[in-house]
C-alpha cells in the first residue's frame, strides 16, 4: 500500500458501508487525514434528499368531503397549476385515521395520480411537511385534515414504466402521514405547519404521491391554499 498509488486500488464496486474509511487532504492543517463514509455523506446532507415541494389550492367540494376522498396533489393540469382537484377513493373513511405506514394500500387509477407523481432520488426515510391556510367558512373551523404520502407497487410502478395503462388492480402503499385539526375561530389568518413522524424507509427511484383528506362535510366548495414537501431523511 505504501508504494501504491490510490489510482491503482481495487475499486469498491459498490455503495460504501458507513464505517468505510475515505482518504482526505485537511488543507487547514496541511495533513493527511482520514473520514468515514457516514461522517462524509452526513456533512454534505447525501442521505436526505427533496422529493418534491410545491403549492396550489386544494379544492374541497360535496364530493370529495366527509374522508370519503382523497385529493391528490396535482390537478388536471399538472402539479405547478394553481388549483388541485384530482380525487380518488380513500381507504381510510374512518375520521382522523392515519393508517400503517408500509401496510395501509389505496387502489389508484393511473389518471388521477399522474400529475403528482414523483420519483425519489435518494433513499431513506419517508417524510411529509405541509404548511397549511384555511378557509374562512365557520363550517370549516375545528375539522380535521389528513395528509398522505404513497409509493407505487410493483404493478403500478410497471404500468407507468411500460405505458399499459390502468390493468388489473393498481395499488399504492402508505409511506408517511400526518394530520391537523383546523383551529376553532378565525381559521383564515392562523396557518398551520405539520410535518409526519411516521414514516417508513424508501428506496432510491421508489414513485410516490401526495393527498390531502377532509373529514368535515362543507356545503359550498372550499378552498385550502396548501404548500407541501415531500422528501426523505
Amino acid at each position: 500500500m505504501a508504494n501504491q498509488k490510490v489510482s491503482d486500488l481495487t475499486a469498491l464496486g459498490g455503495t460504501p458501508a458507513n464505517d468505510d474509511v475515505l482518504y482526505i487532504v485537511d488543507t487547514s492543517a496541511t495533513a493527511s487525514k482520514k473520514v468515514t463514509y457516514a461522517n462524509l455523506m452526513g456533512a454534505s446532507g447525501g442521505t436526505a434528499g427533496v422529493i418534491a415541494a410545491g403549492g396550489a389550492r386544494v379544492s374541497i367540494t360535496t364530493s370529495t368531503d366527509a374522508g370519503a376522498q382523497a385529493t391528490v396533489w396535482g390537478g388536471s393540469l399538472g402539479f405547478s397549476y394553481y388549483l388541485w382537484t384530482s380525487f380518488m377513493a380513500n381507504p381510510l373513511t374512518t375520521g382522523g385515521d392515519l393508517g400503517t405506514p408500509g401496510s395501509t394500500q389505496i387502489t389508484v387509477d393511473l389518471d388521477d395520480i399522474t400529475n403528482g407523481l414523483f420519483r425519489a432520488p435518494l433513499a431513506g426515510t419517508a417524510g411529509v411537511y405541509v404548511c397549511q391556510e384555511f378557509d374562512s367558512s365557520a363550517e370549516v373551523a375545528g375539522v380535521v385534515m389528513r395528509y398522505f404520502m404513497y409509493k407505487c407497487d410493483t404493478a403500478t410502478a410497471l404500468a407507468l414504466i411500460n405505458g399499459t395503462g390502468d390493468t388489473g388492480s393498481l395499488t399504492a402503499t402508505l409511506v408517511a402521514s400526518a394530520k391537523v385539526t383546523v383551529p376553532a375561530t378565525s381559521q383564515h389568518i392562523k396557518p398551520m405547519v405539520i410535518t409526519s413522524t411516521n414514516g417508513v424507509a424508501l428506496a432510491a427511484g421508489d414513485l410516490v404521491f401526495g393527498c390531502t383528506v377532509y373529514d368535515g362535510t362543507v356545503t359550498t366548495t372550499q378552498y385550502f391554499p396548501t404548500n407541501v414537501q415531500m422528501f426523505t431523511t
